[in-house]
């Protein structure tokens, strides 16, 4: 992965942090999910449960352990270029995780690329939050992170609690996540894409408005955490 050019040519370094934090969120989930040992009867109805739970906890770390590590930092001067570059190495080892889980689940090619489009949308809208929070100080961090945790929680609260309609829980990464990847071989619903592009056309959102509060630009540094 090459690392992004700034204004005056220099290039911003690869996140070692957060690429060796991420490796091991990933292991330990792996660990916790699946084991180091095979089961005795290895088959897909055996690590599909498991796969599902390794894919829960990633979207616990890339939505809450990813945004707190860089909102618990300093102002960061270069927020654009630096939550592409999170972005792209976040993006890059979620593949190395979800297509090889193919192999011991019974999720279909589509219900895969399913899952990985709804991992990659939802990373973007979370990268476009840190590009705009990470700019600043003080309030605009604390309200990023509980508007975060909100769109975790709140959507399943209200359905289960409330007896709102069920969909609305979907709308939680988390809930998402598990009713995709617990319909196991099964032919996707119809209108199973139009979440994804929606998630899509949110993060694009959440990018132009950082993009328009950083003025169209950004100044200069040697380096970016």
């Amino acid at each position: 992965m090459s690392p992004a050019p700034d204004e005056q040519g220099r290039f911003l370094p690869i996140p070692r942090g957060l690429v060796f934090a991420a490796s091991g969120w990933i292991a330990a989930s792996w660990i916790i999910a699946i084991g180091v040992q095979p089961p005795l009867q290895p088959s897909s109805a055996v690590y599909t449960p498991a796969a599902r739970m390794l894919l829960a906890s990633m979207v616990v770390g890339g939505l809450v352990a990813w945004p707190l590590l860089r909102l618990s930092t300093g102002v960061r001067r270069r927020p654009l270029a630096a939550a592409l570059l999170d972005l792209a190495t976040l993006a890059a080892l979620f593949q190395i995780v979800v297509w090889p889980l193919r192999l011991v689940t019974s999720w279909s090619a589509d219900r895969t690329l399913l899952l990985d489009l709804h991992g990659i949308a939802w990373l973007a809208s979370i990268a476009g939050m840190l590009a705009f929070s990470t700019a600043r100080e003080g309030a605009a961090r604390a309200w990023t992170m509980i508007l975060i945790v909100f769109w975790l929680t709140l959507p399943p609260f209200l359905a289960t609690v409330l007896g709102l309609d069920a969909n609305l829980a979907r709308i939680s990464p988390l809930a998402e996540v598990w009713g995709i990847a617990s319909d196991g071989p099964a032919e996707l619903a119809p209108g199973a894409w139009r979440p994804v592009a929606i998630e899509f056309a949110v993060a694009g959102i959440i990018w132009w408005v950082a993009s328009a509060a950083s003025g169209g630009g950004e100044e200069s540094v040697d380096s970016v955490a």
